[in-house]
């Protein structure tokens, strides 16, 4: 058995074409560009060997599961925040999960179906925790031994639906989370594994000074000035209108660049906001591919607790402000940065300015801030888990 092991493991790395399917969910814009990432190392890594398919796991009419975990993730969090706090702590219990777990089958099982079977996928990477256990049902209905790979998006902290499915090979990016999973949640710690947090590759490395001199033209940005960055990930940042009304008010001499996402009503107001105050040191952009080049121009970041954002951030060494964070998933985000003096925890819109005035009025403190992030040592894991990915073979266990 262990030659015809051996056998397979040749077969289904080096000979047949891997089908990788990824699923995720819409809920932030994290766990789409995760997957987007991830396929295209996969691809620069593997050529013709490998072919990725992403498939949002609400497909195009589940409505009410969108509305209710899309549309409801957005609004509690920024506008009813006690409530989303609510719905995060009742999900904790095991009974509530499993009700969901039973409501929620019916309508995605069979989606996710179709998708393994038209696609004919060999492997599943899911990058949502909801969708884990319907994802396990649904691989078992069709072959149990294409191998499932979770992959907890959350470097710090983690909701217990994360760990409700056991039957995965299992990616963290932290030891505590590794801990959690073994020690709390009865994982067996060979079906656990750390990797360094995954990055888009264009975060690998800080821009040069003339990488930066170009990318300010480009954009058309001042390059005599101190550029501060606010935003907040798909969204933007919630309390974006209160921080660039005290901008304008303290008159700090910096350059604000305000990135709104998708949130149209959000960008309109700061426009107006801007244009009413005749204040030109400012540019305000909706949904943007080039968040890279803008975050390597600035000196300062303001964002939330998010982990896309922050890491991102530090990955080439700016100072973060984190003005909000959604309470229990993006708390250790936060910790990590304000422990790690590599940025401040500043919830009013005020001293939010008055910090950011305080560090670009002083090179030689930003020079320590940045000196700290560096010694934070925070590596890419995209290639290393776009191998792991790839090496992953059938579950051998269910040929014995």
């Amino acid at each position: 058995m262990c030659l015809v092991n051996l056998l397979l493991l040749l077969y289904s790395t080096r000979i047949m074409k891997q089908k990788i399917g990824f699923l995720y969910l819409q809920t932030g814009a994290g766990h789409l560009s995760g997957a987007k990432i991830l396929s295209d190392k996969l691809n620069e890594l593997y050529g013709d060997n490998v072919q990725c398919v992403l498939m949002d796991g609400f497909g195009k009419d589940s409505t009410f599961l969108r509305l209710f975990f899309e549309k409801g993730y957005f609004a509690t969090t920024n506008y009813f925040e006690s409530g989303y706090i609510a719905f995060y702590q009742w999900t904790k219990l095991k009974i509530v999960l499993d009700f969901l777990n039973i409501v929620i089958s019916p309508f995605l099982v069979p989606k996710i179906k179709r998708f393994l079977k038209t696609n004919n996928i060999t492997k599943v990477v899911c990058l949502h925790e909801i969708l884990i256990p319907v994802v396990r049902k649904a691989i078992d209905r069709v072959n149990p031994k294409i191998p499932l790979i979770s992959l907890l998006m959350d470097p710090f902290t983690a909701h217990p639906i994360w760990f409700y499915e056991k039957n995965t090979e299992f990616i963290v990016f932290s030891k505590k989370l590794y801990n959690e999973a073994v020690e709390k949640y009865g994982f067996e710690s060979t079906r656990v594994h750390i990797f360094p947090i995954l990055l888009s590759p264009k975060f690998d490395k800080p821009a040069c000074e003339s990488e930066k001199v170009e990318i300010k033209r480009l954009h058309h940005i001042p390059g005599d000035k101190k550029i501060v960055l606010i935003a907040g990930g798909g969204e933007g940042l919630k309390q974006a209108a209160s921080i660039v009304r005290y901008f304008i008010k303290e008159k700090t001499g910096a350059y604000l660049i305000v990135v709104c996402g998708k949130n149209k009503a959000l960008k309109l107001g700061l426009e107006y906001m801007v244009k009413l105050s005749f204040f030109k040191d400012c540019k305000i952009l909706g949904f943007v591919s080039c968040m890279p080049e803008l975050m390597n121009i600035a000196d300062c970041v303001v964002t939330k607790g998010g982990p896309a954002m922050v890491m991102q951030a530090l990955s080439i060494g700016k100072p973060l402000i984190i003005s909000t964070y959604v309470r229990g998933q993006e708390l250790g985000n936060m910790l990590y940065v304000v422990h790690n003096e590599a940025g401040w925890y500043i919830p009013d819109a005020k001293n939010i300015v008055r910090k950011t005035k305080e560090i670009l009025s002083d090179d030689n403190e930003l020079k320590k801030i940045k000196a700290r992030i560096k010694k934070m040592g925070i590596k890419n894991g995209l290639k290393d888990i776009a191998e792991f990915i790839y090496t992953q073979t059938l579950n051998t266990s269910l040929l014995s």
